[in-house]
């Protein structure tokens, strides 16, 4: 998908951030951690919050001029 130009007539219902489930988090803890703790398991999930935010803002700021511009023609109607 691209992300640079959401049609918001057609792709509105695309999430902007990504789920993160229990599942993705645990597989995560297995493949990334080599000492598993309260802290490292925080660390981790920190981590990915953070890329996962960080790509939202992206998507955000990508297509800011076509939410203000589809949310201008949605009042207007």
């Amino acid at each position: 998908m691209n992300w640079n130009n959401v049609n918001l007539t057609t792709e509105a219902n695309n999430e902007i951030l990504d789920g993160y489930s229990f599942e993705t988090l645990l597989l995560e803890i297995h493949c990334n951690l080599t000492e598993i703790t309260r802290e490292t398991v925080r660390a981790q999930f920190e981590h990915e919050l953070k890329i996962k935010i960080q790509s939202a803002r992206n998507i955000f700021e990508a297509n800011l001029n076509n939410i203000v511009q589809h949310a201008i023609e949605d009042r207007n109607k």
